[in-house]
């Protein structure tokens, strides 16, 4: 067994462990919920786990030995012995592998069972990811529509008072117009935020498996809990904890092992048996009937060279294959890293400026754009432009935080559940 396995082999449960409780530690009580009911219920986990224990049964057979076989022999005619006339024989043949074979072939077939394991744990981290990424999502959609119905209630507000002065002509018509343009859009607005919901929740039906959900629950407000940003530190659990790469490095695991089991492909195999030979009764002698028990013993001849050196050459490409891909992978989740860390840092930008500065000096600029339009200062464009930019700030800050969750949901991914 390989440091590789060993360690595999050591830390599987721990890692399982974690990863298994990583979303439970969220403060989304209801997505907990949601992600736990996914991890139940997803075909395609399930086939991945399958597919995992399916591997990790055959350890065993793979490192065992090869089923004995019987032969019967009939002699078509009798060889006339001095025990008497020989009829037929029985025999009993155990193929034995050249010492190494089995335990390189039970070593590949770990190191298999290992892969299968770490695409399973891939799986599920990213099914949790898609969970996340949904239920933000529809969080989103559901900020959003509060925000512009409240934005379409303070319209109709605005309506009523313009018409009043429209009544007492102390407004033109053009006000009473634009009001009822900027109703419209946000009428539209609405009914398209309302369309919106229909592919959100049957991508979660889907992840979820469970085509009776009807209504996603999510909060009136996210909270933020800022991830500490040490690159050195994530690129080092990203090689020790990533499924991928540790499934890279249990395919190049596997191929070694084929490969040095291909070149003990040129060393004999060993067969040990019995044969026993039917005699029939032979008149007047006085061995007659005696079956002779003849033990055996064989040997295989590798003598097509040019066919186990292809063999042999096969197994060591898809070796440098194996190790090649390890390092694209290791290339691309660096790659990744790099974008996390980027829509981290920039969405965090974001909700810092949005709550501590654009939302503030919105509702500053609209409460002083009331005033001034009700004394008659400004006209209602203006009033409507202050009141839009508003929403804008609010929709782009509750954006910036569900970008900033999603970004950390992709990070527990490529960190293995950390």
């Amino acid at each position: 067994m390989t440091l590789f396995s060993k360690t595999i082999k050591h830390f599987r449960p721990l890692i399982l462990t974690m990863i298994s409780a990583y979303p439970l530690m969220g403060y989304q009580g209801d997505l907990d919920i949601y992600i736990q009911k996914a991890r139940e219920n997803n075909p395609a986990l399930k086939r991945a786990f399958n597919q995992w224990k399916s591997a990790d049964a055959g350890i065993t057979a793979a490192r065992g030995l090869p089923n004995p076989s019987v032969s019967v022999g009939y002699f078509l005619e009798s060889v006339e012995t001095a025990a008497g006339p020989q009829e037929y024989k029985i025999g009993l043949m155990q193929k034995i592998p050249f010492p190494g074979k089995r335990g390189l072939q039970g070593r590949a077939q770990k190191a298999k069972a290992d892969r299968f394991y770490f695409q399973y744990l891939d799986r599920q981290l990213k099914l949790d990811h898609a969970v996340r990424s949904a239920w933000y999502d529809y969080y989103f959609l559901r900020r959003s529509h509060e925000l512009t119905a409240q934005n379409f209630q303070l319209i109709q507000n605005w309506d009523g008072v313009i018409r009043s002065k429209y009544v007492t002509a102390r407004t033109g018509h053009p006000d009473l117009i634009k009001t009822q343009i900027e109703l419209i859009q946000l009428e539209d607005e609405l009914s398209t935020l309302e369309n919106k919901k229909a592919p959100i929740m049957e991508r979660f039906r889907s992840l979820l498996n469970d085509p009776d959900i009807d209504e996603i629950i999510v909060p009136d407000s996210i909270d933020i809990e800022w991830v500490e940003l040490n690159e050195k530190t994530l690129r080092k659990r990203i090689q020790e904890n990533n499924p991928n790469a540790l499934s890279a490095q249990a395919m190049i695991d596997m191929e070694s092992a084929k490969l040095k089991r291909t070149q003990l492909n040129r060393l004999p195999d060993f067969g040990l048996g019995v044969e026993s030979v039917t005699t029939g009764e032979k008149e007047g002698s006085p061995v007659s009937g005696k079956d002779p028990l003849v033990a055996k013993i064989s040997v295989s001849l590798p003598i097509w060279l040019n066919k186990t050196k292809s063999d042999i050459n096969s197994a060591a490409y898809s070796l440098n294959s194996a190790e090649a891909g390890e390092a694209s992978i290791q290339n691309e989740l660096m790659a990744e890293l790099e974008k996390v860390l980027f829509d981290l840092k920039e969405s965090n930008r974001q909700i810092r400026l949005y709550q501590e500065i654009l939302i503030p000096k919105g509702k500053e600029s609209l409460g002083a754009s009331e005033i001034a339009y009700r004394g008659d200062k400004i006209d209602f464009i203006s009033l409507v432009d202050a009141q839009r930019r508003l929403l804008q700030f609010e929709m782009k800050y509750e954006k910036a935080k569900v970008d900033y969750l999603k970004a950390k949901s992709k990070l527990s991914v490529l960190t293995g559940g950390e």
